[in-house]
């Protein structure tokens, strides 16, 4: 099958180049939506970067122009043909050009530019309880970098009729030496967690007062849940006949079009 014009890559900046230019997207699972992540420029009525991704693929896939990818599945590139392999399926499919935003997960024959280790993006997700009032916010962390980069505090549908406070998502940027480490682990998550809710004022539930007259407080209960790693190549390659490797911010993507 020949898809003309293609596009690689899993975010808004990818799917939304694809749109302008009537090109195929192959996308592969980029794991849970970060509710957290706004766009410098809304799109489509919407700042929120999980929003306008799913808007904007949907629109791509009712026209035939989605190849949804998973994150089992095999990618392979040779010349100007692109192989999909899922479930002991081989899809093949020849195209014109190629457009690559995100090279990770997928087995190119192209050249190294430059040679990055890879890193891995670290979702920490918690539970948290006992935070001694019900709460609308939280402070997060932002712009920070590496380890517990972000944290976001948000309200969670596990608790029905809940408008507080009830979880927490940290998010980190990792080396493999740092993702095998106990010293970045999930544990060492909830404790930077704890840090800043002590930090922040939030000394849990009042028990009692200790002879001294002091208050006595119950610590807030941060319980982690879960831990989701995706990996990320940054390597930097070299363009070929029919594939191009592109960077560009999503004002880019939309100016390019527009002049």
């Amino acid at each position: 099958m020949l898809l003309d014009k293609v596009v690689i890559g899993s975010s808004v900046e990818s799917a939304l180049y694809a749109m302008l230019t009537d090109s195929y997207l192959v996308d592969r699972d980029k794991g849970p939506s970060l509710f957290y992540k706004k766009l410098s420029t809304p799109v489509l009525f919407s700042d929120s970067q999980s929003e306008v991704y799913a808007r904007v693929t949907l629109m791509l896939a009712l026209l035939g122009k989605r190849l949804p990818v998973g994150s089992q599945d095999s990618v392979r590139v040779r010349g100007n043909e692109l192989r999909i392999i899922s479930d002991n399926n081989t899809f093949k499919y020849s195209f014109d050009s190629m457009c690559v935003f995100d090279p990770t997960g997928v087995d190119f024959e192209n050249e190294t530019r430059s040679t990055i280790d890879r890193t891995f993006l670290v979702i920490d997700d918690f539970e948290l309880s006992v935070l001694g009032s019900k709460k609308e916010s939280i402070q997060p962390i932002e712009s920070g970098e590496g380890f517990v980069r972000e944290l976001h505090f948000y309200c969670s549908e596990r608790v029905d009729g809940a408008n507080y406070i009830t979880d927490c998502v940290a998010e980190s940027e990792l080396t493999q030496e740092q993702l095998y480490s106990f010293d970045y682990s999930d544990t060492m998550v909830r404790f930077v967690v704890e840090r800043h809710l002590q930090n922040l004022g939030i000394r849990g539930s009042f028990m009692n007062y200790y002879k001294n007259g002091t208050s006595k407080y119950r610590k807030p209960n941060v319980r982690h849940v879960k831990r989701i790693v995706r990996e990320r190549d940054n390597n930097v390659y070299k363009d070929s006949d029919f594939i191009r490797f592109v960077d560009l911010t999503l004002e880019e993507v939309i100016n390019a079009e527009i002049t």
